[in-house]
């Protein structure tokens, strides 16, 4: 490698607090998607921008402060006192890191290894979720991370991405279930397709999570999300598993629960631990409640978008930026 683009890479590992191998290998990653169309000054350039782009948006989440409220914490231990605290009232978690931009997959799943060995050892109910479309669906990583599960007695979560990613997520929901892992899956109400991998989820015995999704349809843009929503659950109750009911909206969560409940559908409600929460809706309905744990990068569990299609979401967005400009507090001390 010339001199010149080792110095790039070393300026880029100093400024980033990493190693430059780390840095190397990113670059190289960056050449391989790109099937050859970047060339490596071209690929650690893009690097650079990447996480310029990344700390413009940090300091604006801190600015804004909406979002900084919506995660637990930076860390994993930030996770984990807001697990306990939840515990400790009798509800069950999912621990849900939201990685930077560009974290390396392998990194990503050693992160969740590490959740995994956490939560273990800290005894609490509570799973892991993942998102293995940015462990690039590499097998061996999905494999060490399926392995710590079994032997945490830990359920594994696989997240939902966007619309492109379903298939070699199911992909690997399949093969997991095969060798016998304990895992679960997203379902977004809002995909066409959904209606055929309700069934797939079904015919696999897989816990299912069922969201209304931020991440529309282009083929069905207009789709009402709560009509999407309460007709998945019709096509699920009385023969899914297990439905964790995820919204927070009550005119969807209340006929939801009281459908999968008439057909004897074990199910629980979930809520993301910041938002405006329906335990009540759940203790009614004699159902348990998750909380999902987010921590890692600041980012908001909510769309902008469904602003117009929900206005409490605009009270939401105002509730965050005028609860972190009177108090000062950061979402790490967040845990009651």
């Amino acid at each position: 490698m010339s001199r010149r683009h080792e110095e790039l890479l070393a300026a880029i590992a100093r400024r980033q607090g990493l190693d430059i191998g780390q840095v190397r290998a990113r670059v190289q990653a960056r050449q391989a998607r790109s099937r050859g169309l970047l060339g490596r000054g071209a690929a650690a350039r893009s690097l650079v921008l990447s996480y310029a782009l990344e700390r413009g948006g940090q300091r604006l989440s801190a600015f804004l402060a909406a979002g900084s409220r919506h995660v637990s914490g930076r860390s994993l231990d930030d996770a984990l006192r807001a697990a306990r605290g939840e515990a400790t009232r009798g509800l069950l978690t999912t621990l849900g890191y939201w990685p930077p931009s560009g974290q390396a997959p392998d990194e990503l799943a050693r992160h969740y290894v590490a959740a995994v060995e956490a939560i273990g050892a800290a005894g609490i109910d509570a799973s892991v979720s993942i998102k293995v479309d940015l462990m690039d669906y590499r097998e061996e990583l999905l494999d060490a991370v399926l392995r710590a599960a079994a032997a945490h007695g830990v359920r594994v979560h696989f997240d939902a991405q966007g619309l492109e990613t379903a298939d070699r997520t199911h992909a690997l929901v399949e093969a997991s279930l095969a060798r016998g892992a304990a895992v679960s899956a997203t379902l977004p109400a809002r995909w066409q397709r959904s209606a055929a991998d309700a069934e797939r989820f079904i015919a696999w015995r897989v816990p299912v999570r069922l969201v209304k999704g931020q991440g529309g349809d282009p083929s069905q843009p207009r789709a009402d999300p709560r009509r999407c929503f309460l007709e998945l659950v019709e096509r699920l109750a009385g023969r899914a598993v297990h439905v964790g009911v995820a919204t927070h909206d009550r005119r969807t969560a209340e006929p939801a629960l009281h459908k999968l409940l008439a057909r004897g559908t074990p199910c629980s409600l979930e809520q993301l631990r910041s938002l405006p929460r329906l335990d009540a809706v759940a203790q009614a309905a004699g159902v348990p409640v998750r909380a999902y744990v987010a921590y890692g990068r600041f980012g908001l569990p909510y769309a902008v978008g469904e602003v117009f299609r929900r206005p409490a979401i605009a009270a939401w967005v105002l509730r965050d930026l005028l609860v972190r400009h009177r108090s000062g507090t950061s979402a790490a001390g967040d845990l009651g």
